[in-house]
């Protein structure tokens, strides 16, 4: 099987991200290891999910963003699908966890990241979450 027909057969990173396990408070966040990871809404930011990405699935949410050279240097080479072992998928380094925020950041920040899930999703596509 070629790798062409092996990244049809992977599922999008949407669809990888769209069955996480998540919590309305929580958010996801990907680090240099390319795992993306559901954490828990504060205080704790437990991680809930956690799923490796590959290349091609990497490549696909960087090409929605604005480009970096930053970013696709930190990108480039990584498989996150190598990161297997459960300690270091659900118990990461404190610089791969999300940020603590303070009562008011948080809600500063729920009321953005409504603010921005509007312009997306519309006027009645209201999500709850507060982002990383």
């Amino acid at each position: 099987m070629s790798n062409a027909e092996k990244t049809k057969l992977e599922p999008t990173a949407g669809e990888l991200i769209r069955k996480m396990k998540m919590v309305g408070e929580g958010c996801i966040k990907m680090d240099d290891d390319c795992v993306m990871r559901s954490f828990g809404g504060p205080p704790e930011r437990v991680v809930l999910d956690a799923v490796g990405f590959s290349p091609a699935q990497i490549k696909a949410m960087l090409d929605m963003q604005p480009w970096s050279q930053e970013i696709e240097d930190l990108y480039r080479g990584v498989d996150g699908r190598k990161v297997v072992d459960h300690e270091a998928l659900y118990n990461p380094p404190d610089s791969y966890r999300t940020r603590m925020w303070t009562a008011e950041e948080f809600a500063e920040k729920k009321k953005e990241m409504a603010r921005r899930n509007k312009e997306v999703n519309g006027e009645n596509a209201e999500r709850e979450g507060g982002g990383c």
